[in-house]
């Protein structure tokens, strides 16, 4: 059986790491993503969508269009002549709901990051513990050697 190639192996696993949808298993993923009420989970996806190109790209030539259409009045009526006050409206109406949304997310973003803190010290206390232990084998196994060197030296020839 062939073995995958690394490059496509690590995306894959990115991928997944990425997920949200995926099953995670990393307590810090488990509290973010499966713990999540459905309004944060919605507003995590609103945030990520706004602030993304393709939004850019889409809501710019929306934008343009709009504009083209009313300041030269092509093939229709002008529904919102210059300066253009229904956009205005549109778009405070649109900003008035991204802020909160955005919020939210970020909100969540410093949740996560906290929860991550937290267990890595948690994981970096358990790390400490080991190597101390350790430590205290390798103590003792070198008074055991030197002790056994002492009685090696303290023999007669």
């Amino acid at each position: 059986m062939a073995q995958p190639d690394a490059p496509a192996l690590v995306h894959r696993l990115r991928q997944r790491h990425r997920n949200p949808n995926a099953d995670h298993k990393h307590p810090v993923n488990k509290a973010h993503y499966d713990d999540a009420p459905l309004g944060a989970r919605i507003a995590d996806k609103l945030a990520a969508g706004m602030g993304s190109w393709p939004f850019i790209i889409i809501q710019s030539g929306l934008l343009l269009i709009w504009v083209a259409i009313n300041f030269y009045g092509l093939f229709i009526k002008r529904w919102d002549p210059y300066p253009f006050i229904l956009l205005n409206l549109l778009l405070s109406l649109q900003a008035t709901y991204a802020g909160p949304i955005v919020l939210l997310a970020g909100n969540r973003q410093s949740q996560k990051d906290r929860i991550t803190l937290e267990h890595a010290a948690d994981e970096a206390d358990k790390g400490e513990e080991h190597i101390t232990r350790i430590l205290i084998e390798i103590k003792k196994n070198t008074d055991l050697t030197l002790q056994i060197l002492r009685e090696l030296e303290a023999e007669p020839a």
